[in-house]
């Protein structure tokens, strides 16, 4: 194992997770992670789509298969609640993958990808940053859905709009990072 190798595990292990995982074995730890992974990020990716489905119909007036805009609040509100904190098991899983890729390489690559990557990890583990970027209109919108479900909100019909323009907007975000983090990873094992 090589110092850039080394280094990038440790920057790697910089990352915090937003889990707790006390008195789990390892093994335990890993499938709960690939669940948690695979239910927060899948779903919420899923759900997102569907809501700018939905919302763009809505705003076309025409009739969703839900039956209309007025019954979608519990739908935004737990699309708007997975997506603040979708992307993090994702994100721990795809790194917890390259260490044990990454553990048997011997050759050198590139320093500026160490570099890169360090400041990826800092980006996710700044999670006040996150909450101002994601989590502010999210929180409205989840609000006002909260409001709908209890036929509190009479602006409701107010919202397609908002909610299609955030619900891209998260999806753009999110995955902009896991993208530009994935980019990062595969250049390592091919120039290494």
């Amino acid at each position: 194992m090589t110092n850039q190798i080394i280094e990038r595990i440790k920057i790697i292990e910089d990352f915090k997770s937003i889990y707790e995982w006390k008195g789990k074995t390892q093994e335990r730890k890993d499938k709960t992670l690939k669940f948690i992974a695979f239910l927060d990020y899948r779903l919420a990716m899923f759900i997102l789509i569907f809501l700018i489905l939905v919302s763009t119909l809505t705003s076309f007036q025409i009739e969703t298969a839900s039956g209309n805009w007025e019954n979608a609040g519990l739908l935004v509100l737990m699309a708007m609640s997975l997506s603040l904190r979708a992307p993090f098991a994702y994100i721990e899983l795809i790194l917890k993958k390259h260490i044990d890729e990454i553990k048997h390489i011997d050759k050198d690559f590139e320093k500026k990808l160490n570099q890169d990557l360090e400041f990826l990890i800092l980006k996710f583990n700044d999670r006040k940053k996150y909450l101002y970027l994601i989590g502010l209109p999210a929180i409205l919108i989840l609000i006002a859905a909260l409001l709908q479900v209890f036929d509190l909100n009479p602006y409701w019909d107010k919202f397609p709009h908002l909610v299609g323009g955030v619900s891209v907007y998260i999806l753009v975000r999110m995955n902009y990072n896991i993208i530009r983090l994935k980019r990062n990873l595969r250049r390592v094992k091919f120039e290494a």
